[in-house]
């Protein structure tokens, strides 16, 4: 037995219990993970300017940037101001883009620009890039028990809107660079940041101006980093390598003048035909590009903390309620699953019983392609609709569609971050995937093609995005900590 004592610096004070601490060395048998010198001189300025860190996340949030209601359009434009004047303050360089227009309660109008900074260009450096954006969901109508525009600090839990994402992750970068900054120290990297403010819209025209920057900014960067997400509890941190794609179809039946069938009878026969009560697709070689799971994988699953299956089985379909922890997880993460939704009937004031929708996603993991999958997919229920003899006009189409995302987890990007929350926390982190599509991790992965990595700086149930959107005080300064200590350990990694 390997006793945590034995790992201890006078720096890595942790409240776990030895038992559980012992256990995770002698598992890992990895080396004490020190504090550099620098790190430690950045931790401590960190610890030292903790009020007006919360005071600059104050003026954040107070700012209004909603970008999809036209009467926000002002406080947009002061959000980007508001950034503008700590990338001068940090001696970043930068430039804003206009790249492009989009509809807006009627009117065409400007998209918000994007902001694209850099600060050290050592060609001996690794070079990081960070994607941070600017923007928050309409609070209006949601049941906030706090002014969204106002940091409410209750019992050291700072809520308010961009708490967790967007603008607290934002802070927390500018805050390392600060840190370094102030302490006359140079970054161990060469940073480069991209700011968007359509993160909540889909990234509306994000995806064609990277493209288009491909050959110079992006050139030389290794590796992307955003900071979203929450972790699967409040112990042990996470880092995200993967996410599902999402493809929303729908489905319409129109009654036909001589048809003998109900259309809602319909319906449910060609939904019947798409898919078992197990959930299982009966579409034609929808399965073919799954890829096989590997024992490696099954050991990642088996490692993951925090996650009991006893919180959520009773809400679980019959046939899911045995399952054990590897089984489910891999159900929301690594296998394809569909969703349907109920059957819609006109709401409208002239009633028209004549037409029918049912809205549906499926989604699909690494290997599948969206455009074969649509193609299968539209097929298949035109098919049935033949085979059933349905008279009635049965229409598909895709709504929308993200691509999944998957990165290689043994990369030198994940062991630094896995390094990091070590340093920080004191905790191995879990590697987890998400049950949802993510636009800018399959923007940086299929239009840069650059390693990418996606790490949480907060616990369990932030309400990220909704009302009563929160942080921690202690995700708040322990997650800038984090990634001041991402940009040691990737400095000094070493590519494989």
């Amino acid at each position: 037995m390997v006793y945590p004592h034995s790992y201890r610096t006078e720096h890595s004070e942790t409240k776990t219990t030895n038992s559980v601490y012992g256990e995770y060395y002698e598992a890992m048998k990895s080396k004490k993970i020190k504090i550099q010198p620098a790190l430690l001189t950045i931790l401590q300025f960190i610890d030292s300017n903790r009020i007006g860190f919360i005071d600059d996340l104050k003026e954040a949030v107070q700012i209004k940037s909603v970008t999809s209601k036209l009467e926000y359009r002002n406080e947009v434009k002061k959000m980007i101001k508001f950034t503008e004047s700590w990338l001068k303050k940090l001696d970043m360089k930068y430039e804003c883009f206009n790249i492009g227009f989009y509809e807006l309660d009627g009117e065409k109008v400007r998209l918000p620009p994007v902001i694209l900074a850099s600060l050290g260009n050592d060609p001996k450096k690794k070079t990081v890039c960070a994607y941070l954006h600017l923007d928050v969901p309409d609070p209006s109508g949601q049941p906030w028990d706090t002014d969204p525009w106002t940091l409410t600090n209750i019992k050291n839990v700072f809520y308010g809107s961009g708490a967790a994402c967007g603008k607290g992750p934002l802070m927390a970068w500018f805050h390392v660079i600060q840190a370094f900054k102030d302490s006359n120290m140079t970054l161990p990297v060469n940073l480069k940041v991209v700011i968007e403010s359509m993160n909540h819209q889909n990234s509306q025209g994000f995806a064609d101006f990277v493209a288009t920057r491909s050959q110079d900014f992006f050139n030389t960067v290794d590796y992307v980093v955003e900071c979203d997400s929450e972790w699967l509890g409040d112990k042990y941190p996470c880092i995200i390598y993967g996410t599902v794609g999402i493809l929303h179809f729908q489905v319409t039946i129109e009654k036909s003048e001589n048809s003998k069938t109900e259309i809602k009878d319909d319906m449910e026969n060609i939904f019947k035909a798409l898919v078992n009560e197990e959930g299982t697709l009966k579409i034609k070689g929808f399965y073919d590009y799954v890829e096989q799971i590997t024992p490696d994988e099954e050991k990642i699953y088996e490692n993951i903390q925090e996650f009991d299956p006893a919180e959520i089985r009773e809400s679980l379909p019959p046939h899911k309620r045995s399952w054990d922890k590897v089984k489910l997880l891999m159900s929301f993460w690594r296998l394809p699953s569909i969703y349907v939704d109920d059957i819609e009937e006109c709401i409208c004031d002239k009633k028209d019983f004549l037409i029918i929708k049912r809205n549906f996603i499926i989604k699909i993991v690494p290997k599948q392609v969206c455009d074969r999958v649509d193609k299968l997919t539209r097929q298949h229920i035109q098919n049935s609709a033949k085979k059933l003899n349905i008279e009635n006009k049965v229409t598909c189409k895709l709504v929308a569609s993200t691509r999944p995302w998957y990165e290689n987890y043994r990369s030198p990007s994940f062991a630094a971050a896995r390094k990091a929350f070590i340093q920080i926390y004191k905790e191995d982190p879990n590697l987890i995937r998400e049950d949802r599509g993510r636009e800018t991790a399959t923007i940086f992965d299929n239009v840069l093609e650059k390693n990418m990595i996606i790490l949480p700086l907060c616990s369990k149930g932030t309400n990220s995005g909704e009302a009563n959107e929160h942080i921690s005080s202690r995700n708040y300064f322990e997650g800038t900590k984090v990634i001041a200590a991402y940009l040691f350990q990737i400095a000094q990694t070493r590519e494989e």
